[in-house]
């Protein structure tokens, strides 16, 4: 009894450390564009084409608590703690303690958790969601009985209208249905019906899933995944972005060990089942969205993927446990613990050192209140201000910071691959984005301020149409002052 309580006692220590984790620095960082996106979605949660219950909580939530960075992302930090805990318990049913204790210690430490812990977005809710929806799933497969069915469809159905992603895990869910009947078709009538009733649910929202559906056809930012996708993928899962490139290839040697011994138990019985759940669960959904966004349109983007992280991570577990020599096991320990220190010390540093596919559609977030109060400071009649990048998206965080900086130019190339000279100057303002009319030259203003961001990450240089744009403005305009705000170039001029 001793014994048990001392195990008891040192899991509930290490799921505080989880929960730390997530807490620290929780409002540090001002809102970024998406944040930006669900604080508007969160005013009016009923008229936008994206799953709604995400938006529709942070409206209430909201409501209650304010738009402060901390409030906003708590929900988040919830979420994304309780799907840890979620897959301890469903780890230990699958295979044992060890195994779902090892894999929660995997997600609960990983920056890329920690990153949609703290951040104001669906992806933690529908990672909870779905977990609850595939232990539920293997409830009613193991033990066949109405409570087990009605949590399946219960707990899909909110996952589905809170992010759409969920779609393609039902299919793998749909896939495991038929695997474990020996593609025979002689089902039990609970079990179609289950799957029919949540496609049923759903069904009233169709038409809005069908136009964003139409919308990402005719055109989106994703580019096509390639098959270093999926390994960049793997990689983010266990050690998020913030890591030096050679780091994750020393990663990628341990996981493939990993995977090896972890399919070495496919000729245990015991293992077997649970192992191909697991594998269903991970590999189908990925690489149906990978083969989805070769045919039709991209949609593979890796923290729209962190609800099918789960399954990988007990599969790694799995061959943690599957190692007869105890050497290995403790070196693969060994490299896997330095590896995720470094990374939790990147996430908590904001390092960003990978190359932009290594963190698709992301970036660091940056001091926006201190550089909006600056320039409000020192704004004056007849200043314009004008930003030069279109990624990372800063305009509508300093707004939101802002009561005076609502109107910008935007100084940016839309086809000529940043190339400033004397036959192309195009400050565009939003209204009339993407039409080359305007020369800068022929804007009346007193003075500039131009706002620059270093790429996305805080890399200390300016990415090329920025460098471009104030190229052109030092040899035509006066350079007055520099200001650099944590990853946010701020230059003034004068004419």
């Amino acid at each position: 009894m001793l014994i048990k309580n001392r195990q008891g006692l040192g899991i509930i220590a290490i799921f505080l450390v989880f929960l730390f984790l997530r807490l620290y620095q929780l409002g540090a960082h001002d809102f970024w564009y998406d944040e930006m996106i669900s604080i508007s979605y969160a005013k009016n949660p009923w008229h936008n084409w994206n799953a709604p219950l995400y938006w529709i909580v942070l409206h209430f939530w909201s409501g209650a608590f304010g738009f402060s960075e901390f409030s906003l992302r708590f929900p988040s930090l919830l979420f994304n703690f309780l799907a840890v805990i979620v897959v301890y318990f469903f780890g230990k049913e699958l295979f044992n303690k060890r195994i779902g204790l090892v894999a929660a210690i995997l997600m609960g430490l990983s920056p890329f958790h920690l990153w949609y812990a703290q951040e104001a977005r669906d992806y933690s809710m529908v990672l909870f969601l779905s977990s609850v929806s595939a232990w539920m799933f293997y409830k009613s497969l193991k033990y066949p009985c109405l409570r087990w069915w009605l949590a399946f469809i219960v707990s899909s159905v909110l996952a589905i209208y809170t992010n759409y992603f969920y779609i393609f895990l039902l299919i793998a869910q749909v896939f495991i249905f038929l695997f474990f009947r020996k593609l025979k078709f002689n089902f039990d009538i609970k079990e179609v019906i289950a799957f029919l009733l949540i496609v049923l649910c759903f069904a009233p929202y169709l038409p809005r899933f069908w136009s964003k559906f139409i919308f990402i056809w005719k055109g989106f930012w994703l580019p096509q995944p390639n098959w270093n996708s999926l390994i960049i993928t793997a990689e983010n899962f266990i050690l998020g972005y913030n890591l030096f490139p050679i780091l994750y290839f020393i990663l990628d040697g341990a996981v493939l060990i990993l995977l090896i011994f972890a399919y070495r138990g496919l000729r245990q019985d015991e293992i077997r089942p649970s192992l191909l759940f697991c594998s269903f669960l991970f590999f189908i959904p990925i690489i149906y969205a990978f083969i989805f966004s070769k045919l039709l349109f991209s949609v593979y983007l890796d923290r729209a993927l962190i609800i099918f992280s789960p399954y990988f991570y007990l599969i790694l577990a799995t061959g943690f446990a599957s190692m007869a020599k105890n050497w290995l096991r403790f070196s693969l320990i060994g490299v896997f613990s330095v590896l995720i220190l470094i990374a939790l010390l990147g996430f908590y540093q904001d390092w960003m050192f990978t190359p932009y596919e290594h963190h698709m559609g992301t970036f660091l977030k940056k001091p926006f209140k201190p550089i909006t109060s600056f320039i409000e400071g020192n704004l004056k009649v007849g200043d314009i201000v004008a930003v030069t990048n279109k990624n990372p998206p800063v305009v509508p965080s300093l707004k939101f910071y802002s009561r005076k900086l609502q109107n910008f130019y935007y100084f940016y190339d839309a086809g000529t691959s940043g190339a400033i000279d004397s036959n192309w100057r195009r400050p565009v303002k939003e209204s009339d984005y993407d039409i080359p009319t305007t020369k800068i030259n022929k804007i009346p203003f007193r003075r500039l301020w131009l706002l620059s961001a270093d790429g996305g990450w805080r890399s200390g240089n300016l990415d090329d149409n920025s460098l471009a744009v104030k190229t052109w403005c030092d040899q035509n305009l006066r350079l007055k002052e520099v200001r650099i705000f944590d990853g946010l170039w701020l230059f003034k001029y004068d004419r």
